[in-house]
C-alpha cells in the first residue's frame, strides 16, 4: 500500500515537472510583460529585462508619485501584467493597492512571484522614532520613500527587479543576471565619478521644499536636512517660513531645492527674503527634466546644478 501511495506521488511530480517545462518551453518567444509605478523603475527595469520584457509604467517624471489620479489604462496595464514593479514603503498608498485589487489579477498581489517591491534590502533612512498619526502630515511611518536618488540603492533596486523576472521567467535568468551585472558596473563607474567632481561641496548646506534628496545627499555628502515643508503635504505657515528664514540667513545657506512637480511659490518667497539665494528645480527621477532622459543623466543633472548653484551664490 504504502509503495503503491510513493509511487503516485512520484508520478504527480514528474507530472507537474514536466508540465511547468513545457510551458516554459513552449513559450521562449513570449514578452514578460512587466509594469512599474515610477519612471525611475521604468528606466531600471528597461535595463535588466532587455528585449525579454515588455516594460511600462504608470506615470510621468513631472508627476508626483503621492498623489497620482488613476485612469483606466491603469488597470488594463495591470490586469494583464506579469510582473508590478513598485518603490513601497507606503509611497504610493493612496493609488497602487486599490489598482492592485481592481486589477483581480492575481500574480501582482503582495506576496506573489509577480509582486516586486524595489526597496528590499535598501538600507532605508528617515525611519519615525516616535509615534505618529495624520495630524504629522503626509508621514511615511515606514521611512523615507525616495530612495532611487542614491545609485548605490538603484542597484539594488535592480536587482530585486531581477528576481522578479527570473521568478517568472525562469529559463532568461541568465540573461537577466547579465544585463544586471552590466547595470551594476556602470552605476558603479558613475557613482565614483559623480563623488570625485563633488569633493570641493562636500560639506554643503542647502534647504529643501520636499525632504525627497536626502538619499542623494547622504551618498554625495551635502546637507539636504533643513525643509521649507512644515509638515509633509501639507503648505507651510508664513510664521514657520520665517523661522527657515532667520537658520538660512544665520547658516548662510543660499540654495533651496525643489521638485518639478512642487509649487514654487513657498520656496520663492523664502528665497526673497534670504539676499543672494536661489530656487534650483531638481528632475528627481527620469524625465523630471527635458534633459532627464537617463537615470544616469537624471542623477549628472542633479549634482551639476547643484554645483552651478553653489559657484553663483558664493
Amino acid at each position: 500500500m504504502l509503495e503503491k501511495l510513493f509511487s503516485n506521488q512520484v508520478s504527480k511530480i514528474l507530472f507537474y515537472s514536466l508540465f511547468s517545462v513545457t510551458v516554459f518551453t513552449t513559450n521562449l518567444n513570449a514578452k514578460v510583460s512587466l509594469v512599474t509605478s515610477l519612471p525611475d523603475i521604468k528606466y531600471i527595469a528597461e535595463q535588466v529585462a532587455g528585449d525579454r520584457a515588455e516594460v511600462s509604467g504608470m506615470i510621468r517624471g513631472t508627476d508626483d508619485p503621492h498623489f497620482v489620479m488613476t485612469r483606466p489604462d491603469f488597470l488594463v496595464k495591470l490586469s494583464e501584467a506579469d510582473v508590478l514593479c513598485v518603490i513601497g514603503l507606503d509611497l504610493e498608498i493612496g493609488w497602487i493597492p486599490y489598482l492592485q485589487q481592481q486589477s483581480r489579477n492575481i500574480k501582482i498581489q503582495k506576496g506573489q512571484p509577480g509582486y516586486c517591491d524595489t526597496s528590499f534590502g535598501v538600507k532605508i533612512l528617515g525611519e519615525p522614532t516616535v509615534m505618529m498619526d495624520r495630524s504629522m502630515g503626509d508621514m511615511h511611518i515606514y521611512g523615507n520613500p525616495h530612495y532611487s536618488n542614491d545609485p548605490i540603492n538603484a542597484i539594488q533596486m535592480a536587482q530585486n527587479i531581477k528576481n522578479a523576472l527570473t521568478r517568472v521567467d525562469p529559463l532568461n535568468g541568465e540573461y537577466y543576471e547579465g544585463n544586471f551585472n552590466n547595470f551594476k558596473k556602470r552605476l558603479i563607474q558613475l557613482t565614483k565619478e559623480e563623488m570625485k567632481k563633488m569633493e570641493p561641496y562636500f560639506g554643503l548646506k542647502v534647504a529643501v521644499f520636499h525632504d525627497q534628496f536626502v538619499y542623494l545627499a547622504s551618498r554625495f555628502k551635502f546637507n539636504a536636512n533643513l525643509t521649507i515643508e512644515e509638515r509633509p503635504g501639507v503648505p507651510p505657515s508664513v510664521r514657520y517660513m520665517d523661522q527657515v528664514i532667520s537658520y538660512m540667513t544665520a547658516e548662510k545657506i543660499k540654495i533651496i531645492l525643489i521638485g518639478p512637480y512642487h509649487n514654487p511659490k513657498y520656496a520663492e518667497y523664502v528665497s526673497s527674503k534670504v539676499p543672494g539665494s536661489v530656487v534650483v528645480t531638481l528632475p528627481v527621477s527620469v524625465g523630471g527634466l527635458p534633459e532627464a532622459v537617463t537615470y544616469e543623466d537624471t542623477l549628472r543633472l542633479m549634482l551639476q546644478k547643484i554645483r552651478d548653484a553653489s559657484d553663483r551664490t558664493k
